[in-house]
């Protein structure tokens, strides 16, 4: 897909595709024995933003690092072949449908 494509494209599906041509470009690997480790790269993006946001770091810190944990989640949606636009409608209907606040006891 090049680049005007994917932009004509839209939806989550079109950035995954414009993720994974830049992953590939760059030399990063989607092969599924890499799966934990993209899984453990999301996990320290969010860290990384936890971090700037408890340091008190501008509030576009926290941005960037929540936007790299998008563009791995977008990298792994990738590897694993799916449908972000399909399974964010699904899980957005589902949780529309759900009680306030989810039936959570403590907060949330």
């Amino acid at each position: 897909m090049t680049e005007e494509t994917i932009e004509a494209a839209g939806g989550l599906n079109a950035k995954v595709a414009e993720v994974r041509a830049m992953c590939d470009a760059k030399g990063f690997s989607a092969e599924h024995s890499r799966i934990w480790e993209m899984l453990a790269l999301i996990h320290t993006e969010i860290s990384e933003a936890t971090d700037a946001y408890k340091k008190g770091l501008p509030l576009e810190a926290v941005g960037e690092e929540l936007t790299d944990a998008i563009i791995r989640i977008f990298h792994l949606l990738s590897a694993l072949d799916l449908d972000a636009d399909a399974l964010f409608d699904a899980k957005m209907a589902k949780n529309w449908g759900r009680p306030y606040k989810y039936n959570t006891a403590r907060g949330g």
